[in-house]
């Protein structure tokens, strides 16, 4: 490194004297706790890649981390640790926890030197452990993704651009939403447009940047989309909810019963779709990465039946579940039989009630 590179990155960075050390990779630790992106992009080489893409990316990348952080932590804290994941070739490689002042959040690398002590690079880690056991587990770790198509290796071919260029016109098509109000029969017709574009892709195989960015968009507005088809059917079951006895219980066990259906599909519609803060405001965001949202009217019956489902289900399926307090705990989804035994229809069969 350059004397001129290293003045400059130690007034960028506003570390001592005694702190600067004459090498990239204590440079960059220095630089990588201050957050500061222009001495990180002083000390890397042009040339070189990191994490096998180029410095340009890599910076990019590095910055929306840093963005992250910077929502609540103003230092990062340098700790040195070890890879310790025993089903990688890095096990047991040195690096860095850099570790939020504040929020207890983090990022771990590994940074890897030359035999002279210069940097040969530096990339992101998740099964790291240090030697003072600081990272929390709880906490949330910050990552970022290379994705193929951004490393410096990758070759494209034609029915890549193609998808490629799908994508981005399917992903430009939603940001013109942004900061406006996207209406049913438009997220409807965004849906339809880009089904057999969705379909085409592998969700594991396509670990391409727009490609990914749109099958993710795709899945979950498509959530949203089914959630609108069920609308009606939604509204069926709260007129007839309207006509029951909630004195007689045989009726309104009939009507969980006939709604199960119903309740499964909208399990994730409250989270998923459906937050706290847009109950209150009356308009939802259509996806965390994008500032187009839609108001909930549209979703008004999806949202009424399951409030009356949440009220009602879990009550009558905790008074009549056959299972014992020990084989409910026991209980994991996806297992097989959960589907059945999680059923208030089952237990009810079981007991002869309906």
């Amino acid at each position: 490194m350059k004397p001129e590179q290293l003045r400059l990155i130690q007034k960028l960075a506003e570390v001592s004297e005694d702190a600067m050390v004459n090498n990239a990779p204590a440079s960059l630790i220095d630089a990588i706790s201050e957050m500061n992106c222009k001495a990180i992009e002083l000390i890397l080489e042009d040339k070189i890649t990191y994490q096998d893409t180029t410095k340009t990316i890599f910076l990019q990348k590095l910055q929306e981390v840093f963005k992250e952080f910077q929502k609540k932590d103003n230092k990062l804290i340098a700790y040195e640790g070890k890879y310790n994941s025993d089903e990688c070739i890095n096990i047991n490689k040195k690096g860095i926890a850099f570790v939020g002042n504040k929020s207890g959040r983090y990022i771990t690398f590994i940074i890897e030197e030359n035999e002279d002590g210069s940097l040969k690079d530096i990339y992101n880690c998740s099964d790291f452990y240090t030697d003072k056991r600081v990272i929390d587990e709880n906490k949330r770790q910050l990552s970022f993704t290379i994705y193929d198509d951004e490393k410096v290796t990758f070759v494209p071919s034609a029915s890549y651009d193609d998808l490629k260029n799908k994508s981005i016109t399917a992903l430009n098509e939603i940001q013109l939403f942004n900061d406006c109000e996207i209406s049913k029969d438009e997220i409807f017709t965004w849906i339809k447009r880009y089904e057999e574009l969705y379909i085409s892709m592998n969700r594991i195989n396509n670990f391409y940047k727009y490609h990914y960015s749109f099958y993710w968009l795709y899945e979950h507005i498509n959530q949203i989309y089914k959630f609108l088809m069920i609308e009606n059917e939604a509204k069926i079951a709260i007129d007839e909810f309207k006509s029951i006895s909630l004195i007689d219980e045989i009726d309104l066990l009939k009507w969980l019963v006939k709604q199960e259906h119903l309740y499964n599909l909208l399990i994730l519609l409250f989270g998923n779709v459906v937050s706290e803060e847009s109950l209150k405001t009356g308009k939802c965001v259509l996806h965390q990465d994008y500032t187009v949202y839609f108001k909930i009217d549209i979703l008004k019956n999806c949202i009424n039946l399951q409030e009356l489902l949440e009220k009602y289900y879990y009550e009558k399926l905790n008074k009549y579940n056959t299972l014992s307090p020990e084989e409910q705990e026991n209980q994991i989804p996806f297992d097989d039989g959960y589907e059945e035994t999680s059923s208030l229809k089952y237990h009810l069969q079981l007991r002869g009630i309906i």
